[in-house]
């Protein structure tokens, strides 16, 4: 892929269209530290992933920003997994559970979400910073990404975030991502419960019950 702005030509590397695909398909923001993790891993440093970073911003395919937010910790198993036939889960206990994990204070946090331009590009309707009561329940559900990109490879292929797909309905809360096979089935849902009460936990067991979702609840 290439770009023109009158005389100048710009290659994008196949990293940087795996940075812009994941943040217009797969999940809205990341920071500065979960791309390091992902794509620089061996850099030592940030200040390899910052120049590397300046030339999408300056492509206009990639905005940074910095936000207040929680210090997001890593994460390696969900609050709690479900399929048909399994229990359901006891929502006051994963509501304490979700909301046990902010009681720090939030701390300013360098970030990156995809241009309005990028998410044309990639027909999505990202493109746009998550509300502020909304960026620690997104970093959260990035650090899941990470932790799939690491992990989880073959299953991360397959991740596709709420923001691809059309809405569920009125008043319905669409899942934060989908893992789907070849053939378009969806295998999993994901969701960041960031801090939900009971009654949000409860609705949304309830949305995946009756269509049979298995979910993991992070």
């Amino acid at each position: 892929m290439n770009t023109t702005d009158g005389k100048k030509l710009t290659m994008w590397t196949r990293r940087d269209l795996d940075i812009v695909e994941t943040l217009t398909r797969r999940v809205r923001v990341l920071s500065l530290t979960q791309i390091s993790a992902i794509w620089w891993t061996a850099a030592g440093s940030h200040r390899v992933t910052r120049r590397h970073l300046r030339r999408l911003v300056s492509g206009d395919l990639v905005v940074r920003t910095t936000v207040n937010t929680v210090a997001v910790q890593s994460v390696d198993r969900p609050l709690f997994n479900w399929r048909p036939g399994k229990r359901e889960p006891d929502h006051r206990r994963v509501s304490s559970d979700a909301r046990s994990r902010w009681n720090r204070a939030p701390v300013p946090t360098e970030v990156y979400l995809a241009s309005r331009r990028a998410a044309n590009l990639f027909g999505s309707t990202a493109g746009h910073l998550p509300r502020v009561e909304q960026i620690d329940h997104d970093l959260l559900l990035a650090e899941v990404y990470v932790l799939y990109r690491r992990d989880r490879p073959a299953e991360a292929d397959r991740w596709i975030g709420e923001d691809t797909l059309p809405k569920a309905g009125y008043l319905i809360k669409d899942p934060d991502a989908f893992l789907v096979s070849r053939d378009g089935v969806t295998t999993r849902v994901i969701e960041s419960a960031g801090a939900y009460s009971s009654k949000q936990i409860e609705s949304f067991h309830q949305h995946c019950l009756e269509q049979s979702l298995p979910y993991e609840l992070w």
